[in-house]
């Protein structure tokens, strides 16, 4: 005789615990109901949008849930209740059951923000954004919890919009947080088709807001034009400021979305202030990922994402997302072990730093640019001392120390500098890329003087091309030549020239 074992369904309440926060863009799940409002290419039963694409999808989608097993999971494009209902009977059939969902209703709009859950929900509400089809709701969840935690679900206008269209989500969503209370706990999570320091690259194009952008202007993920880490001392008490995770990631590996191999970080999860001060909720330093399972990727081109497959017109029932999901871990448990601040950073303002350079260990207190090019790895922060900037584009540099000194570049840490001005910086990653010396991370310690740029950047010759001088990296100016097909002819000579400039280019 069979025996079943019945187990009481009990609202899962948290109180101290860990769970894992996550969000994922599935690429347009439609159910078969004909609404009007769906995409033309998911229309039923038309671009061959069927029974068995559509379970396809389902299958897939709920692959990558199960493989991720957040607790709580923010949805992109899903077109209603009706297909997340369809995805949570999907994961249920498999053993990853998330009894709890939240959807938005803006009436009209092809796809809407959802939520599931492993936990009790104890409100849902939507913030509207304004009243046009194109402009999707955010999602406004409140976990039945202790302490209490708000999770903001975001789908912001795509980039196809100027920024304007972006900023009427920052600052609807800003209008919600400013009326919590002070202190409130709060995640900000979701596609909100901006990177994360979108201000900074802003194209011309997408600029109608006159350098004031979403993500990082209204939110106030940036602070002095600079991505705001953790271990920043000097934010405005008063100033509602928050963490972009992105922080915490190697700049070289910061993308979660891939438009035919362009990769970008149009999504994020932010968090308040208050979930890295040791009290409540705590957000647990190190544990933002980006999902990156074998099977989301395109196995001849694996660094490009196998995403969904609509081809020639149909539906291919192949691939995943364009998108690959976020996750964090925070706890309730022990938060006074989640310090944000190393031992090594506390120790680097009262002792001496040890920075390795190969088999010796190097220890002073300061280096200079000629030291600093010798050290393979950083073993701890370092202050090095008298460098300027000689160019800048984006939040890519180059420094120097003297007119006749090798060159450094910035890769994505150049936020906030200016060129001509020289510096102290404390450097806590350098990398060697392709022969590149590379600084990653910094921290700006003081202003020095400024300096004339045309004193340190040589004119072009053929004699900086000596493989001897090892001038990779180095600013030239004065480039007289043909370009073609990425080369420039000189002469009897011709040179990979991978920025085109009129009058100096970085080689």
């Amino acid at each position: 005789m069979k025996k079943l074992l019945l187990i009481p369904i009990i609202p899962f309440i948290l109180y101290a615990t860990t769970i894992k926060v996550a969000t994922y863009n599935v690429d347009n799940l439609f159910d078969l109901t004909l609404n009007s409002t769906e995409y033309d290419d998911y229309k039923p039963n038309r671009h061959n949008w069927n029974n068995n694409t559509f379970s396809k999808k389902l299958e897939h989608i709920t692959q990558v849930i199960c493989d991720l097993n957040a607790d709580v999971i923010a949805l992109e494009e899903v077109e209603n209740p009706n297909a997340l209902k369809k995805l949570q009977s999907s994961l249920n059939r498999v053993g990853c059951s998330y009894p709890y969902s939240a959807i938005t209703d803006k009436r009209g709009s092809a796809i809407q923000v959802a939520m599931l859950s492993k936990i009790a929900l104890k409100k849902s509400r939507d913030i509207v954004v304004s009243n046009s089809k194109s402009d999707r709701n955010i999602l406004d969840v409140t976990l039945k919890s202790e302490p209490k935690l708000h999770i903001f679900a975001n789908h912001w206008r795509s980039k196809r919009a100027a920024e304007s269209a972006r900023l009427k989500y920052a600052k609807a969503l800003l209008a919600r947080l400013q009326k919590l209370p002070k202190g409130s706990e709060y995640i900000i999570l979701g596609d909100f088709n901006s990177n994360y320091n979108e201000c900074t690259n802003i194209t011309a194009k997408s600029n109608d807001t006159g350098g004031v952008c979403g993500i990082d202007t209204i939110l106030q993920t940036y602070y002095k034009k600079r991505l705001i880490k953790f271990r920043d001392k000097d934010l405005p008490k008063e100033s509602l400021y928050h963490y972009n995770l992105w922080s915490e990631v190697d700049v070289r590996k910061r993308w979660s979305h891939d438009f035919y191999g362009k990769k970008s970080a149009l999504d994020s999860i932010i968090i308040s202030p208050s979930m890295v001060n040791g009290k409540g909720w705590e957000y647990k330093k190190g544990s933002f990922k980006v999902f990156k399972k074998a099977y989301l990727f395109q196995k001849r081109r694996k660094s490009n994402l196998n995403r969904w497959v609509y081809k020639n017109g149909k539906h291919m029932g192949k691939g995943y997302s364009d998108h690959l999901p976020l996750y964090a871990i925070f706890t309730t448990s022990n938060a006074t072990e989640l310090k944000h601040e190393t031992f090594l950073d506390r120790v680097w303002k009262l002792f001496i730093p040890k920075v390795e350079s190969g088999d010796n260990v190097l220890t002073k207190s300061e280096v200079n640019l000629e030291e600093f090019l010798k050290l393979k790895h950083l073993k701890s922060p370092v202050l090095l001392k008298d460098v300027c900037l000689l160019y800048k584009r984006g939040d890519i540099g180059v420094i120097k120390s003297t007119p006749n000194s090798r060159s450094v570049t910035l890769y994505k840490s150049a936020e906030g500098l200016e060129e001509g001005m020289c510096y102290d910086f404390k450097v806590y990653k350098k990398k060697r890329y392709y022969k590149l010396e590379e600084i990653t991370d910094l921290d700006i310690v003081a202003n020095k003087k400024t300096v004339d740029i045309n004193d340190y950047i040589p004119t072009f010759s053929s004699t900086l091309m000596r493989s001897d001088l090892n001038n990779i990296g180095e600013i030239v100016k004065e480039i007289h030549g043909i370009y073609k097909d990425r080369y420039i002819r000189v002469g009897a000579k011709r040179y990979r020239l991978f920025v085109k400039q009129k009058r100096k280019g970085l080689l």
